[in-house]
């Protein structure tokens, strides 16, 4: 089930749908006043596979698409191609974020805090587009955090959707209609992986590859002098040019500068009187001709508020889509085994660490609810292009399906269709795409429904009858999957997010007296931004614990180029500014308090564990952060529906039948 979408993005959706629905019988053709603003076509980079194109031009810091895509944080970091029943994967990071090998996505997508140790997978931009050092012309921000409408309290469908939505993508400059576009994977997932990408250049091999190219511009004009560079004056004619550049790019012994050279020597004579950034763009764009005919538009849905009970979000038309017209593209991500989904208990390992119980299931991913299954295969496949994860389920009324895409061959094997799931196993890449397709017409604004199928169907239908409301007066957190029972609680019970606290500039913060009397929820706790740095040096464990004491400042403690993070703290005393500051005043700074707090650090030298305690003194209010607790999200909620969407007997490969036949 997917949930409904926050009131911004609401008007904007309807905003959208509304320019393109001047009638019931709007025309089949609106290019001209709504032209697709994304599409899905064959990468400029050679054997890249997919890329993705904007189909109109883009100003620095302009929205790129109508939306922002979908993100879901996964528990474990190994759902993709994991052969060993989720234990390794053969390729982390691929289509998602292992936020432990990748910090600085984790800030960037904005949901470390959901777990202890997650990934994250985001449709569409997360997922879709190339990246190309030279070429970063996408620039992805934070998702937000929307629970659509399901309270936990009242409705069956919370936590059976993402609530982290909107993760919006902008133009880093501008940028040209047809113009390929590439986010930043981060140079460790290139060099993690040269055994199948080979050498690829990185930002730096760029400047150094510029370098060889004025040499080489240099030598051919027997000058130092650039301008002497042309046609008539160089030593050599251009069908030398071609041979002695076919032998520098295919020299026996690659480099990345080498690689990060251009291709041909027509090309490189380009870069020399401009630069390779500019052939490189030059090269990144198709035709729109070209996009219209062999691409395949992602711009036909947008989400919005389901017609569905329960289900939150729907995805909605932005345009007159056919019968038997393209709503959308799916590239899939496939995997091999449905127990990559589970998520484990623990236990102690071999040498004394934690590690996984396998024979303790405590539930499925979330990100299970999006994937497409049958009940007699062990295979799962995840729909990663933009909007389709909001597409909704009715058993009667659905006015698209699913078919497996008839063009692409660069990118899908229709040849995968007949291989066993074991094939599957050593694909650490995507190669298949289906495609929704309208089973009548649609109309722009009109919600796009599929049939999920009569597994999926009884599954959901069992789970309405099962679910309980719970009160929250009884929500102590033990309605997750991970945390304890106990029969205390460590703040109030109920669930607020974090968000609320951070957005109230008016309300002082309680001190832990306070707290006593009048605790915080216990799904969120107080952190503060300081330095746990000091002048002393302890080459051993003290017999008795150090304290320190000093004032906030600002440049050792908010230090941006420093290792510096947020740290749980206590409030032990709050002042009024007014009596601290003569001049304050309340239009130049909102919140009137500052804070002394506590912090208990633990630190580690070598085998010796240290613990100190820290009391900073005068800690503004930016310095002072509501954190969520790791797994008090909907997410984790104990009665969250989990089932993979169904594709039927036609579509499914027979091939892909490793399971006892289900009547």
């Amino acid at each position: 089930m997917k949930g409904t979408e926050n009131n911004m993005l609401r008007l904007t959706t309807i905003i959208a749908i509304a320019a393109t629905a001047t009638s019931s019988t709007t025309s089949q053709d609106d290019s001209s006043s709504n032209p697709c603003l994304l599409y899905l076509a064959q990468s400029t980079i050679p054997h890249a596979g997919l890329g993705m194109f904007t189909g109109t031009s883009l100003h620095q810091g302009q929205l790129i698409g109508r939306v922002g895509d979908i993100a879901f944080p996964t528990t474990d970091q190994d759902w993709h191609n994991s052969p060993l029943s989720g234990f390794a994967s053969k390729n982390e990071g691929d289509y998602h974020w292992p936020l432990t090998n990748y910090d600085w996505h984790a800030k960037d997508i904005g949901m470390e805090n959901e777990a202890e140790d997650i990934s994250v997978t985001v449709t569409g931009f997360g997922a879709a587009p190339n990246c190309h050092f030279r070429l970063l012309n996408a620039e992805e921000h934070q998702a937000h955090y929307d629970g659509a409408g399901l309270d936990r309290y009242t409705s069956p469908g919370a936590g059976a959707i993402s609530t982290w939505i909107n993760r919006t993508t902008t133009a880093a400059w501008d940028i040209e209609e047809g113009s390929e576009l590439f986010v930043d994977y981060g140079p460790n997932w290139f060099l993690s992986r040269p055994g199948v990408f080979g050498l690829v250049p990185l930002a730096e091999n760029y400047e150094r590859a510029q370098g060889f190219l004025t040499r080489y511009g240099q030598m051919l004009a027997l000058s130092d002098d650039l301008n002497d560079l042309v046609n008539d004056r160089m030593i050599l004619s251009d069908e030398a040019q071609a041979d002695l550049w076919s032998v520098i790019k295919n020299f026996p012994y690659v480099t990345r500068e080498r690689q990060a050279l251009p291709d041909s020597h027509k090309d490189a004579i380009r870069a020399i009187f401009g630069d390779i950034q500019t052939v490189e763009v030059e090269n990144s764009i198709r035709s729109m001709d070209y996009l219209k005919e062999h691409g395949k538009c992602v711009d036909n849905i947008v989400p919005g508020n389901s017609t569905i009970p329960h289900a939150g979000r729907g995805a909605f038309a932005t345009r007159f889509i056919p019968k038997n017209g393209l709503v959308a593209p799916a590239p899939l991500v496939h995997i091999a085994d449905k127990a990559t989904t589970n998520m484990f208990g623990e236990m102690i390992g071999p040498n004394m660490n934690v590690v996984r119980n396998e024979s303790e299931i405590l539930g499925k991913q979330l990100i299970l609810n999006y994937m497409f299954g049958h009940p007699n295969s062990t295979m799962l496949l995840f729909p990663y292009s933009s909007n389709v994860a909001f597409i909704n389920h009715h058993a009667t009324k659905y006015n698209a399906k699913l078919q497996w895409t008839k063009d692409f061959d660069f990118f899908h094997h229709a040849d995968w269709l007949e291989k066993p799931v074991e094939f599957f196993e050593d694909q650490w890449t995507s190669g298949l795409m289906l495609e929704y397709v309208a089973l009548r017409d649609i109309q722009p604004g009109e919600e796009i429904l599929i049939d999920y199928g009569e597994e999926w169907q009884q599954a959901w239908d069992e789970h309405m009858k099962n679910w309980e409301a719970i009160p929250p007066e009884k929500d102590f957190n033990n309605l997750t999957l991970w945390t304890e029972k106990t029969s205390s609680n460590r703040g109030k019970a109920g669930y607020v997010r974090a968000e609320v606290f951070n957005s109230d500039l008016k309300t002082p913060i309680r001190t832990v007296e306070e707290q006593v009397y009048d605790p915080y929820p216990h799904c969120v706790e107080l952190q503060c931004l300081v330095s746990i740095g000091h002048d002393a040096s302890y080459l051993h464990a003290p017999q008795t614990i150090p304290l320190f004491k000093r004032m906030w400042l600002e440049e050792r403690d908010n230090n941006a180029d420093g290792d510096l993070v947020f740290h749980p703290c206590n409030i032990t005393w709050r002042y009024n500014k007014r009596d601290l500051y003569n001049d304050w005043e309340e239009d130049q700074d909102l919140h009137e308090f500052e804070y002394d707090a506590e912090l208990n650090i633990r630190k580690t030298f070598e085998d010796v564990i240290i613990h100190e305690t820290h009391v900073i003194t005068h800690i503004p209010w930016k310095a002072i952060r509501f954190f969520n607790r790791p797994y008090t999200s909907d997410v984790f909620l104990k009665q969250a529906f989990r089932h993979e969407m169904g594709l039927p007997d036609g579509v499914w490969p027979k091939a892909w039948m490793n399971l006892p036949r289900k009547e």
